[in-house]
């Protein structure tokens, strides 16, 4: 393979990369405990977010 397409095929895997590193890095993020549903919240603060939403 030929030094200029190899330069080629690394710089177009680089490029796809940082597209995809981008992207992910800007998705909107509902997943996790932002919703309320984590199990790792205790009671309390439970109620306490809920108390200090009204």
């Amino acid at each position: 393979m030929t030094p200029e397409i190899q330069t080629l095929l690394s710089l177009l895997a680089v490029a796809i990369a940082a597209v995809w590193l981008v992207r992910r890095a800007f998705r909107k993020k509902d997943s996790g405990c932002g919703g309320g549903a984590c199990g790792a919240i205790s009671p309390e603060v439970k109620k306490l977010q809920a108390r200090l939403k009204h």
